[in-house]
């Protein structure tokens, strides 16, 4: 058996984690939105892992805020 155990969560504790409803995230499943899941005795269970690569893949960068940063990091190295 592998060493490395992999944690899973479930449709309501992934719905917990991103303040949506269960409905709404296993709707997401149904049409092939979000994470990959794996069925465990007929339960949709989510790898930890596959939820931050996902919600990585969703984060949003501001322009504004990046240029923003980018003047503040030229005027303090100047």
């Amino acid at each position: 058996m592998d060493s490395h155990i992999q944690m899973l969560l479930s449709q309501q504790e992934l719905a917990k984690r991103w303040g949506r409803s269960e409905s709404a995230i296993s709707l997401a499943s149904a049409v092939g939105v979000g994470p990959r899941y794996v069925k465990v005795d007929g339960a949709i269970k989510y790898p930890v892992e596959d939820i931050q690569r996902y919600e990585r893949a969703c984060l949003f960068f501001d322009p504004a805020e990046v240029a923003f940063q980018s003047v503040s990091t030229a005027r303090t190295s100047a």
